[in-house]
């Protein structure tokens, strides 16, 4: 079948199934009551098409509730989570090689199996409320017919278990936020064995190398078969790689009572939006707002009438790659060989090869090796802090929030989770709380960003840090929280942390809470839009003794670091940021590698640069590279506004991008004020996979505690219906900053 005629058959079914859909869903004001497993629950949808769901005891119903909401708006998402997680998406979907690369690298991962031995150590109100959950989606799924996604690909949901959600649970944690410590453990490794930039990397991310060796050097190069780095990553999964969030109390707000302010980062180029908004309200008095991700039930993010929270990702790191040792299907330990475990596995009708040791190391081998039986060598394998109790870890963290009174009833379950996490937190009694929370392991010979022989047993991993081990505020003098994926560690206590975000957002939100003597949620509004660039800042005072006197090397010395979507000198820093990043790694690296390493490590490669201009060496950075860095910028400048560089493109989540654009599955070309390493954050990148995504702001939320209004913004709303008349909703609000009012 050809393009235009799968087109047109795709419009006549879009056709006939709009005339059969009941639109009584798409309407604010409709309401239906549901029978979920002997409870009454009755849902309405809002003005702002919000499902608002009512019931009767809270501790069971509110995730019944939740499992119907998610079954309802994202029934699709909600099994896509499912199969990606459980390396299922080439046996349901239309083949491709990066769907084939996903199923690999979660059969790799084996979060299934570790599911299943957690379910015995979930405690049983636990489990009550994830059956409340699985009956909530269970009974829409039973009852209501395939979304049109699935009839075109001729799949059929089997309904969900326990095993499903904490597998979902587990993916969004570490495949997709955890999975960023194994990368910068990845381009570390690969730059030390194939280059001669060992002193590059020490630098960089001093002093967690200082163990390094070179007898350690001489280890990588004897690994075999390393899977590249744009093989790593998972795309059908949350990833919260940036996020801000801030708190202020009583004696800094207008209103004499603490404000809170959330706005998490995520890839916003996908439709629906990976959080969803639900709004439940119990007869027992408990009455919630928040966000959520179909298939991981409880609040993430959101408020109560009693407490607000908020999560940024910590950085934590929980996930280690160890070089194992193998002989005849056997691991090495203090000269001892002990049975690796293999799975045989059947992916897109090939089998492949995965092997574990006891510790719960899988090997991870090339996209042609896993394909085989393993040989003898050396291997690099994946550690993942995973414990029998890690799924009731993550239960608790996000079943406490919706039903705790304050912050100390809920600070303790936020200092153990399987996140890696900022909190913040503020209650209706005038507290405010900052909370570190992860499960970070004990290392007696490194702090996690080396990969260290297996075999020697002194290496490994030595159980867990204990909740007191990370670091906690509770109602600071100074009187506000603020956190932005930045560097937090106590210096009295074990490393928790080896890599972190750059500074300035965290800077910049400083700035801003202590801009007024009092501030209000109309100034978080503000702040949330803010799009000075203190990077900028840093970077145009180091470029200008290179600029010439043209009209737009002038306007960059005159500009105010704010990115306007009308300003000329914002376009040209956009580029010359780009040029000189690419610049300065051409110091050190190919232009193969250099231009790898952009387009698939950009996390870790902010950090090289930012180390690169904070030395002020003239041997790191010469003076040819920033004259250079100038010439390229003034050859690329076409005179563009900013916001016609800066542009997000918003695609269905399973067709990309690929339909013809009358159906309406995608939003394309829209120009945004979103700027790198500002508050307002907008960073456009790739993939691992080498396909384009955004990361920029997936969901804002301001809330004044003296109050039980929560104003928040979710660009694409709430449906995943693509039949839907709220599909594609707020992303004009997120441009313009127009928030939504929900009253609790």
């Amino acid at each position: 079948m050809t393009r235009t005629q799968f087109s047109i058959l795709l419009g006549l079914i879009l056709g006939y199934l709009v005339l059969q859909v009941h639109w009584q869903y798409e309407y604010p004001g409709w309401s239906e009551t549901v029978n979920i497993t002997g409870s009454l629950i009755s849902f309405e949808r809002s003005a702002d098409m919000i499902l608002l769901a009512r019931a009767k005891d809270t501790s069971i119903d509110f995730f019944k509730a939740l499992g119907w909401s998610h079954a309802h708006d994202r029934y699709v998402q909600l099994c896509i989570f499912r199969l990606a997680s459980q390396g299922l998406l080439t046996k349901h979907l239309p083949y491709s090689e990066n769907l084939f690369k996903q199923d690999i690298k979660s059969h790799q991962m084996n979060l299934l199996d570790s599911s299943l031995k957690s379910i015995p150590h979930i405690s049983p109100r636990h489990l009550k409320q994830l059956n409340g959950y699985l009956d909530g989606i269970n009974t829409y799924i039973e009852t209501h017919p395939r979304p049109l996604e699935f009839i075109l690909f001729n799949y059929r949901p089997e309904l969900f278990t326990i095993a499903d959600v904490l597998t979902i649970y587990k993916f969004i944690a570490y495949a997709g936020l955890n999975d960023i410590c194994l990368i910068v453990e990845k381009l570390v490794l690969e730059v030390l064995r194939e280059t001669d930039n060992s002193d590059l990397m020490k630098m960089s991310f001093s002093p967690h190398l200082d163990g390094l060796s070179d007898e350690l050097i001489e280890v990588y190069k004897t690994i075999k078969d390393i899977r590249p780095i744009g093989d790593q990553e998972t795309s059908h999964v949350p990833k919260l790689t940036n996020s801000n969030n801030w708190a202020v109390s009583g004696k800094l707000s207008e209103s004499g009572s603490p404000l809170l302010g959330s706005d998490p980062h995520m890839d916003i180029s996908k439709l629906p939006n990976i959080f969803y908004e639900s709004h439940y309200i119990g007869e027992d008095g408990y009455n919630i707002f928040g966000i959520s991700a179909a298939g991981a039930p409880g609040i993430v993010m959101g408020r109560s009438k009693q407490l607000a929270f908020s999560i940024t990702f910590g950085m934590l790191d929980m996930s280690d790659y160890f070089v194992e040792n193998i002989e005849n299907m056997k691991y090495e330990r203090d000269g001892r060989f002990y049975p690796l475990t293999e799975r045989v596995i059947s992916i897109a009708g090939k089998n492949c090869y995965f092997y574990e040791t006891i510790e719960g190391h899988s090997i991870e081998r090339s996209l042609e090796s896993v394909q085989k039986p393993i040989d003898s060598g050396r291997y690099l394998a994946a550690k993942y802090a995973l414990t029998v109790d890690a799924d009731s870890k993550i239960v608790d963290t996000f079943f406490s929030p919706v039903m705790a009174k304050n912050i100390f009833e809920i600070k303790k379950t936020f200092s153990i989770n399987s996140l890696g996490t900022n909190y913040v937190v503020a209650d209706s009694d005038g507290n405010i709380a900052y909370q570190q929370g992860g499960n970070v392991p004990i290392r007696k010979t490194s702090n996690g960003l080396l990969p260290l022989p297996a075999w020697k047993s002194e290496n490994l991993w030595q159980g867990y840090l204990p909740g007191e081990a990370y670091h906690s505020i509770i109602n600071p003098p100074e009187g506000f929280v603020a956190t932005a994926n930045n560097h937090i560690q106590d210096p009295e206590k074990p490393v928790v942390a080896t890599f972190s975000a750059l500074s300035h957002r965290v800077n910049r939100i400083n700035q801003l809470l202590q801009s007024k003597e009092k501030l209000s949620t109309e100034d978080f509004k503000i702040f949330q839009s803010d799009t000075h660039s203190l990077f900028a800042e840093q970077i145009v005072p180091i470029v200008a003794p290179h600029l010439g006197s043209s009209d737009i090397e002038k306007e960059l010395q005159e500009w105010d670091y704010v990115s306007h979507l009308d300003s000329r000198p914002a376009a040209f820093f956009k580029l010359l940021h780009q040029n000189l990043k690419r610049n300065v790694l051409l110091q050190f690296f190919t232009p193969e590698r250099a231009d790898k390493y952009i387009k698939y490590s950009a996390y870790p490669l902010y950090v090289i640069l930012h180390k690169v201009l904070e030395s002020n060496n003239s041997t790191l950075l010469p003076p040819a590279v920033l004259q250079k860095t100038v010439r390229d910028t003034l050859a690329q400048y076409k005179g563009e506004k900013y916001g016609e560089l800066e542009k997000i493109d918003m695609n269905n989540m399973l067709f990309a991008g690929k339909l013809p654009s009358w159906l309406g599955l995608d939003r394309q070309n829209i120009p945004t004020s979103h700027c790198f390493q500002c508050v307002k954050v907008g960073n456009p990148r790739f993939s691992q996979f080498g396909a384009p995504i955004y990361i920029s702001q997936a969901w804002r939320m301001v809330t004044d505690m003296g109050t039980n209004v929560v104003e928040s913004i979710l660009p694409g709303g709430p449906g995943g219906n693509i039949l839907s008349n709220f599909y594609a909703r707020e992303i004009d609000a997120l441009i313009e900053g127009t928030y939504k009012k929900i009253e609790l």
